[in-house]
């Protein structure tokens, strides 16, 4: 699930009543109630860490048992503190969360941070004791961040309002990563992470439960607060969905690269679906197409996330999408084994122009002038002079987008490390170092980590980083494009629209008025009318047993094919009725003649309305099979025709439709228009489509077009006024 349902009915006090995020993430003065002398505690941890990063503002410890806690004065309750604080620490049992919340918004508490967890993520009583406290917080237009989370890192202001056990670490590198987290142990372990590589973070946030402060609000912080250059995300799920996309068009209008990581990918609804569409375009991959689409690059793993947010926040950024990259190491074992990994990641050796081969003739033999680079190979050993100009070389060639330097045991690794940083910085892109050779090199690790640079310590993670780069020089390449073009004849609606499940008739009517090819029938509610219609459209043809309550007719039986005379029809005709009532007693609605259609390749395109995302198209490989080989693009609604046409080509299947092995090529044009007509009814039909299938759409030979010679869809009531 990407959103649900917020239960709490409470309404939300007016922006202008309640305190700013920026004073909630960067406060003035914090009371921490429940604190201890204790680090072993929630509370003792919460004041430790705000003395020992060095928090600038006020602090007043909440114990009632305590006159001072750390040579700070202690106050029995929130409402004796000497002045409201902006924001206070919640650390107490859940039986004495709503006590503690209405006392702080009665005193005049600006915000809440819960660490208090067992509330809506522990069943249904925690759920309704989270309710009453969100109640008692919004009737004083007082904020909550959390339940169930750990707080705050703001790094720029050295306020840490949290008691998480990664502020052992001491300071926190200041840097330009923020975060927004659903989950405050990952936010931890991720900056406890990028701490250790030399990363420097802004603000990270752990959101919790979010049940007033939400993951949405963060990112919007981020995307607008000057001490934060990266995003980065775990989510889970979002309250409001519908605010994600447009939030990741604005940072990459801000020039803030996003990168998100999303647990759950697996499809809630393909359990159960009716359609083709519904289980291969299940809530993960909608996601993850509206962050392709907006420009966001979504990675499967929380450290590599944390790792290349550190390249895009000290590193040049890759030039564009699509180049490719040099590898350079004085090890011909770690140059092949590094090439041969490379498109695994998806990434590809660079082609070296004219005069990059030039540059390194000059240093090495011709039979060795090639990607990757050995440098062992030139003429002086691994000299200082080569690797400046090779490396300078790689920077201004036309097609290397990034150098990848895997160092191996070597004499003098720490100062052929030192070469690279301010060779990265001139040339402008890229260069990824990774320490191979275990704490041999921990003196070349320390050179990198003095001139500011990242070192890695697997060629792995350099190749992961490598790919989140490639994949957010694709979104930020996406800025600027024209809005999409509605192709003559695509649309509108017609009136009078079902609701429920369509028959196959209805449902290719509905293509059919938006300009997409459908392979029409004739009805037929007897043996002797299918001939009738089989006469009238021409041998052969083929019999399809209509009924709303099967989505698969082909598993029932209900489909026959190429019948060739009056003797066929027949034979199938009481074949297909006698199946269609063992499937769907007293539900069946004849059965519908087809004129036989040729294809050379079969598509299937799609379309459902994904809630808080909106409406997504997709095209893959069709026919019977095409949940098994899952060979699919998906991208919200509508579509402009470059990016139904880079669908296409990005499928396995693309070869075959492209010509390959001497076989002819497919009208590709015609498939990626039928892809956007299809985008463009999915983007009218809005909330009430539910799924549409074209399975298969028949593609013939380049020129002679495409059809649709099956189609079902799911439609809700118009909504009244």
């Amino acid at each position: 699930m990407l959103g649900a349902e917020d239960t709490d009915k409470t309404p939300t006090m007016p922006q202008a009543d309640r305190i700013p995020l920026a004073r909630l993430i960067g406060p003035r003065s914090v009371a921490v109630v429940g604190a201890s002398e204790d680090v072993g505690k929630f509370g003792g941890r919460v004041v430790h860490y705000l003395l020992g990063h060095g928090f600038p503002g006020r602090i007043f410890p909440i114990n009632p048992n305590r006159r001072t806690i750390r040579g700070l004065p202690a106050y029995p309750s929130v409402a004796a503190a000497p002045e409201p604080a902006d924001v206070a620490v919640l650390a107490v049992p859940a039986v004495s969360l709503l006590g503690q919340v209405e006392e702080c918004a009665a005193s005049g508490v600006g915000a809440c941070i819960v660490i208090t967890g067992k509330l809506a993520d522990a069943g249904p009583a925690g759920a309704a004791l989270q309710d009453q406290v969100l109640a008692a917080a919004r009737a004083a237009g007082m904020r909550l961040l959390g339940p169930n989370c750990l707080g705050v890192f703001n790094v720029a202001a050295s306020a840490m309002l949290s008691s998480s056990l990664a502020l052992e670490a001491g300071p926190l590198r200041r840097g330009g990563i923020g975060m927004a987290s659903q989950s405050g142990a990952l936010m931890g372990t991720l900056v406890s992470l990028g701490h250790s590589h030399g990363a420097g973070f802004s603000r990270c946030v752990s959101v919790g439960n979010q049940a007033d402060v939400e993951l949405c609000d963060i990112l919007e912080f981020l995307v607008e607060d000057p001490d934060t250059r990266v995003v980065t995300l775990y989510v889970e799920g979002l309250r409001e969905p519908a605010r994600f996309a447009p939030l990741l068009r604005r940072a990459r209008e801000a020039g803030k690269p996003v990168l998100c990581v999303k647990a759950g990918r697996s499809a809630a609804g393909a359990q159960a679906a009716r359609s083709h569409t519904a289980s291969l375009a299940g809530s993960f991959e909608a996601f993850a197409a509206v962050c392709r689409d907006a420009g966001a690059a979504l990675l499967d793993d929380p450290a590599a996330m944390v790792l290349a947010a550190d390249a895009l926040d000290r590193l040049p950024r890759l030039p564009r999408a699509g180049m490719g990259v040099a590898v350079v190491a004085s090890s011909g074992g770690s140059t092949a084994a590094t090439a041969d990994m490379l498109p695994g990641a998806g990434l590809r050796l660079g082609a070296m122009s004219d005069g990059t081969r030039a540059v390194l003739r000059r240093f090495m033999p011709e039979s060795h002038v090639h990607l990757p680079l050995d440098t062992g190979a030139f003429h002086d050993g691994v000299g200082e002079a080569g690797m400046r100009e090779c490396v300078r070389a790689f920077m201004a060639d036309p097609d290397i987008g990034a150098v990848l330097v895997p160092m191996t045991t070597q004499p003098a690794m720490a100062e052929r490390a030192a070469l690279l940083p301010p060779l990265c910085r001139e040339g402008g892109r890229p260069l990824l170092y990774a320490m191979t050779a275990g704490e041999v090199g921990d003196a070349a690790r320390r050179r990198m980590r003095e001139a500011d640079f990242p070192c890695f310590d697997r060629v792995s993670d350099a190749l992961a980083v490598l790919r989140a780069l490639e994949a957010e020089a694709a979104g930020r390449g996406r800025a600027g494009l024209p809005p999409p073009e509605r192709p003559p004849g695509a649309g509108p609606l017609p009136p009078g629209l079902p609701s429920g499940a369509l028959t196959e008739d209805e449902a290719k009517r509905l293509a059919a008025a938006y300009g997409i090819p459908v392979a029409r029938g004739l009805s037929a509610d007897g043996a002797e009318g299918a001939v009738s219609a089989a006469r009238r459209i021409g041998f052969p043809v083929a019999l399809k047993g209509v009924s709303r309550a099967v989505a698969h007719k082909s598993d029932f039986g209900l489909v026959r094919l190429n019948l060739d005379d009056a003797e066929a029809v027949r034979a199938a005709f009481a074949d297909v009725a006698a199946r269609l009532d063992a499937a769907a007693p007293g539900t069946g609605e004849g059965v519908l003649v087809q004129k036989m259609a040729r294809g050379e390749a079969e598509l299937i395109l799609g379309a459902r309305h994904e809630p808080g995302l909106g409406p997504m198209a997709l095209v893959g490989a069709g026919g019977t099979l095409a949940e098994l080989l899952a060979d699919t693009a998906l991208a919200p609604a509508p579509l402009r025709a470059e990016d139904a046409m880079a669908m296409l080509r990005g499928l396995r299947l693309w070869p075959v439709l492209d010509g390959a092995r001497g076989r002819p090529a497919l009208d590709a044009a015609a498939a990626a228009d039928a892809l956007v007509r299809l985008s463009w009814l999915a983007a009218d039909l809005g909330e009430r489509l539910v799924e549409l299938d074209l399975n298969p759409l028949l593609l013939r030979a380049a020129g002679a077009g495409a059809v649709a010679v099956d189609a079902r869809a799911t439609l809700l009531p118009e909504a009244t006024p």
